[in-house]
């Protein structure tokens, strides 16, 4: 078996280095042939499982589909930007409650963090683990090669480095006979493709929306409109294969052949109505032990925030959870105007329908909720401070539990076409982006909210300037979600055009700036907010926001400074880049995942 594995892996990495452009790889037909393994005799009885049982092996396929991917070569020879393997889902940078990190306590085994050991030395063995498993439920031919596994196709946006990553993938399935086909969509057909479920195997990457690992579990609740592994979704939904038992932290609650719905979701709202801090931590951590049980998830590695900024370019934001921010920033001591490149054309950006990075960052510009990021002492914007709210108030613990929240917003606060900002128009916005009919992938983000008897949410105008807000108990990080996307204010007669967010003339925002020209897939152009209630304090005057996926193109436009900041790069062109433009080329912290999706709906077994 060892010969086997050893050969097997020379075949992976001549392909790998093949599909990446490596010139002096021989080609993938010189690999040598494997031997042929030896009689099987362990081989599971696919034919007569249980539902129960298909679960679990199921389960077991992924995870060994996971462990063969060599997450070290990813990071060194495509992300190129620092990064770090991923053995969980819940990133590096999330605390855990004794302050250390929260990933390094996760996992089975203490011996490494996480799920499975991501040193580079572990690879073969892993490989060899992986092979064994799935050998348990497939032939294989004279060559070694499985027998009969179904095709996968791998679902990824445009762009060169998710492409390169897929070709890693397709040869190191390729070496053991396992047949994956790639599909690359633009990005707003390829977010609605992969939240239909149209897939086997998707791309996917999330960065934390505040400093809390439920933010990062919660996703994965049934109704989460973000959950496009469809994790309790379509078929999965009646699958009542899985066990909770909370009764050691004090619930009376034990869950045995449930659903996902009946455990996960259960034991999710559990912990984000928990205010004892180890218990509700120890508790996340069982959850993710059940997420990544399910194998859905293929964790590659934390992110890091890399980009290109030129020398020119000064008092630009950074926050770890992805976020850039540009109204303090200058070009050559100008503050006239800051031509940057950030993404392609975000799928909406309505803040109460936005689920991406891109989208958020824009909002967050045009936008401004009753909290924001601001600078910390060392210049990261890891600080949240008071924006349309006056202060940012202690809450009221009432005899039931509950915590009520007063909120005095400041005075003259006016949207972008002069009309009066009022305390109504955070509570319209707020139910609106709860609603179920409006169907938003972040309305899971108001169950911290109390339900009034008719549904609606306990936030109660009472009059121009105050907001009070009851919460079903106190949240520790509360003040980040008032900062958060989907917690910004829009006024209900201008949302009442369903179009109001596709177009500059009717995009009315309260934020720093207004969004003056859209020419789609090409530019946005903020201009400052003369109504803006901080109008003073904010420094750049103009935001030219181009939209671009064409790493090449972006590149070239950094380099005869057309634009001035850049995050994406061609795979290809990162280490010549570093050495060209060592001050330029910057990694900032931050705090996310890029992984691969499982459908959950998409079998696997023979």
């Amino acid at each position: 078996m060892k010969k086997l594995i050893a050969l097997l892996l020379a075949a992976v990495m001549v392909l790998s280095l093949a599909a990446c452009g490596g010139s002096s790889a021989p080609a993938a037909s010189d690999a040598p042939a494997a031997d042929a393994p030896a009689a099987d005799t362990g081989k599971v009885d696919v034919a007569n499982m249980t539902e129960a049982e298909k679960a679990a092996a199921e389960a077991e396929i992924r995870l060994a589909l996971s462990m063969m991917i060599d997450r070290n070569y990813i990071i060194e020879n495509i992300a190129q930007g620092g990064q770090t393997p991923a053995s969980s889902f819940v990133p590096s940078g999330m605390t855990d409650y004794v302050g250390g990190q929260f990933y390094e306590n996760a996992g089975p085994d203490a011996s490494y963090a996480g799920y499975w050991n991501t040193d580079a030395a572990a690879y073969e063995d892993n490989f060899a683990k992986a092979y064994d498993i799935l050998t348990k439920y497939y032939d294989v031919d004279e060559n070694g090669m499985l027998v009969g596994f179904p095709t996968l196709t791998y679902l990824y946006n445009t762009m060169e480095s998710h492409k390169a990553v897929g070709e890693h993938l397709q040869a190191v399935f390729a070496s053991i006979g396992i047949n994956l086909m790639l599909e690359n969509q633009e990005w707003n057909t390829f977010q609605n493709t992969r939240k239909a479920g149209d897939f086997s195997i998707a791309r996917h990457g999330w960065f934390a929306d505040y400093n809390d690992p439920v933010g990062m579990l919660d996703l994965w609740m049934s109704e989460s409109g973000n959950n496009d592994a469809q994790l309790g979704k379509g078929a999965h939904a009646d699958l009542a294969v899985y066990s909770i038992d909370l009764t050691k932290w004090g619930y009376d609650i034990k869950v045995e052949n449930g659903t996902w719905a009946e455990t996960f979701d259960v034991l999710i709202n559990t912990i984000k109505t928990c205010t004892d801090e180890q218990v509700r931590f120890e508790m996340m951590h069982y959850a993710e032990d059940m997420l990544m049980g399910t194998g859905a998830l293929v964790t590659l590695y934390y992110y890091t925030d890399y980009y290109l900024q030129d020398k020119t370019v000064e008092g630009v934001g950074v926050n770890p959870f992805g976020y850039k921010f540009f109204r303090d920033s200058s070009v050559d001591g100008s503050n006239e105007s800051i031509p940057v490149c950030l993404a392609s054309e975000s799928d909406t950006i309505d803040p109460a329908l936005n689920s991406s990075t891109d989208g958020a960052m824009i909002c967050q510009h045009l936008l401004a909720g009753l909290a924001k990021w601001a600078p910390a002492e060392d210049g990261s914007y890891t600080k949240i401070v008071a924006e349309c709210a006056e202060e940012l108030v202690e809450p009221v613990i009432n005899e039931d539990g509950t915590a009520t929240y007063t909120y005095t917003l400041k005075e003259g606060l006016k949207w972008s076409d002069g009309v009066a900002l009022t305390a109504a128009d955070f509570a319209f916005a707020w139910n609106r982006a709860a609603s179920p009919e409006l169907g938003a992938d972040y309305g899971y983000m108001f169950d911290y909210v109390k339900r009034n008897e008719d549904g609606t949410l306990a936030v109660e105008a009472v009059d121009d300037r105050t907001l009070v807000v009851t919460l079903n108990n106190a949240v520790p990080f509360w003040n980040e979600l008032l900062a958060f996307t989907n917690f910004l204010p829009v006024r209900e007669d201008v949302v009442a055009d369903e179009g109001w967010a596709t177009e500059a003339a009717t995009y009315i925002g309260n934020g720093a700036y207004t969004l003056t020209s859209w020419e789609h897939d090409a530019l946005m152009v903020f201009d400052k907010n003369e109504n803006y209630h901080d109008f003073d304090n904010v420094n750049m005057n103009q935001i030219k926001m181009y939209l671009s996926d064409d790493d090449n193109n972006i590149l070239t436009n950094w380099k005869n400074d057309t634009w001035r900041l850049v995050e994406s790069l061609p795979t290809n062109e990162i280490p010549s880049v570093k050495t060209e433009y060592p001050e330029e080329f910057i990694v900032a912290p931050s705090t996310g995942t890029y992984f691969l999706l499982f459908n959950m709906n998409e079998p696997l077994l023979p």
